[in-house]
């Protein structure tokens, strides 16, 4: 999360000579030498060039299979128990299943529209939309990226705060102290802003490294918990209001939208077909992984579990262990977040002037270090940033290039308009409710629950 733009931070691992997404979601940005017309984690989301040629992929099914699956660790991950504790663990599983299907489809609708026009970035392949919706869409999708690029950091600098708070006060919530921590992990963040992106991309095995270790505590504890007949009760089965929470929270967690283009361009032979295979294999991974977090968080923690699962974890070796993990891990992500920000906000003209480029590095560190001290709940952020995610690359942005972009036979059938327009609709309409149903509502489901059982 992690924490994927709308979402969680992308960092980016090496495959091969090019650069892939490894963690999160990025927001694309200008290069100053734009005449090179590379496709990676700067190239410009606003208008540009058309390429006279395709890029010739290097990167292997295998290669991007995992980095999609680690880009599903981002923060939203940690969000997973809290919102299945207002679900009930059955219809978590549902819906987790039912939004990496969602997400996969529309993802399928973007890679057959970019191999039509050979376009391997999203902005431009909405610049291929008529007349000036073209240019619409492009403006209205990047200061979307960038608000929930905004969001991710915010998200981050509270993860920080909430694991290096369970050292000082491991038993009562400082809220003065969490201030302090989220101004000291902006200060060590700055300096990191200003590195290679090369330098960072180890982060991407810190996401996985902390996620396989709060699996192992969160085991741990659930055991010891069923050993001793303390485990919380918890509902197995049940239909409440904070459904609507674990559509958002795994929405903030899964979409990658705005990076697959980049992805696609760099596969090796690739294919709409082939690509679709791997989105497939991936999202299976990625159910394995939510599923699993979401349920066994819950069993572990009870119904009060945080909305930030971290919070919970033991303050003994291992659980600080963990906790250490997630922080590094995010801080050095953070960065790579920073960078197409600053690409994207005047078209390259800040690599030209350094100071500029200093200071806007600056401003953005400190408003997310404002908005942090003032915002501590991430379970709400992240359904806020889940939302938005959804009406943009979920709904809208499918919808324009499904309509527009695929011209084919089954493109101009009846079923196909039907299913863009629902698509557009319930996308739209949806993220309305989870804007304004921000809360797991944990204790709607008590009285709504069909199955429930205390662990033996």
């Amino acid at each position: 999360q992690g924490s994927r733009p709308f979402g969680r931070a992308s960092s980016y691992v090496h495959v091969g000579p090019h650069l892939s997404l490894a963690s999160g979601r990025a927001m694309t940005g200008t290069l100053p030498e734009a005449e090179k017309q590379e496709v990676n984690e700067s190239t410009a989301l606003l208008p540009r060039k058309f390429k006279t040629e395709s890029p010739v992929g290097t990167a292997s099914g295998a290669q991007l299979t995992l980095n999609i699956i680690v880009g599903g660790l981002g923060t939203g991950i940690f969000t997973l128990p809290w919102s299945t504790a207002g679900a009930s663990c059955m219809t978590a599983l549902a819906i987790i299943a039912a939004v990496l299907a969602l997400n996969a489809w529309t993802i399928g609708i973007l890679v057959e529209a970019a191999e039509i026009h050979q376009a391997f970035d999203l902005g431009t392949l909405l610049s291929v939309l008529p007349d000036r919706l073209g240019s619409l869409a492009k403006i209205g999708t990047n200061v979307a990226i960038w608000i929930g690029t905004f969001l991710c950091l915010v998200s981050y600098m509270i993860v920080v705060a909430d694991c290096a708070a369970s050292f000082f006060q491991p038993d009562q919530r400082d809220e003065p102290l969490r201030k302090k921590l989220v101004c000291a992990a902006s200060c060590l963040v700055l300096p990191l802003c200003f590195l290679d992106q090369r330098w960072l991309s180890l982060t991407s095995s810190l996401s996985v490294g902390a996620v396989i270790v709060i699996f192992g505590v969160m085991s741990q504890g659930f055991v010891a918990e069923q050993a001793a007949d303390l485990a919380p009760q918890i509902c197995i089965l049940g239909l409440s209001s904070g459904s609507v929470a674990m559509v958002a929270a795994m929405m903030q967690t899964v979409i990658i939208q705005m990076c697959i283009l980049p992805m696609y361009g760099e596969m090796k032979d690739r294919s709409p077909g082939r690509f679709k295979n791997v989105i497939a294999v991936s999202f299976l991974g990625l159910f394995a992984l939510c599923a699993g977090f979401s349920v066994l968080g819950y069993m572990s923690y009870g119904p009060m579990v945080n909305s930030n699962v971290l919070v919970n974890l033991p303050m003994n070796r291992v659980g600080g262990v963990a906790k250490i993990c997630a922080a590094v891990s995010v801080m050095g992500v953070y960065p790579i977040f920073v960078k197409p920000m600053l690409a994207s906000m005047s078209s390259g003209l800040l690599e030209q002037d350094q100071r500029a480029k200093i200071g806007s590095t600056v401003g953005i560190v400190v408003l997310v270090m404002l908005t942090a001290c003032c915002l501590s709940d991430l379970g709400k952020l992240n359904i806020v940033n889940g939302a938005l995610s959804m009406g943009v690359f979920v709904a809208v942005v499918p919808f324009l290039v499904g309509t527009h972009l695929i011209d084919n036979a089954y493109s101009k059938s009846l079923s196909w308009t039907v299913a863009m327009y629902s698509l557009l609709i319930v996308g739209s309409a949806s993220t309305v409710i989870s804007l304004f149903m921000v809360d797991n509502y944990v204790k709607d489901l008590e009285p709504a629950c069909i199955w429930s059982k205390r662990q033996h």
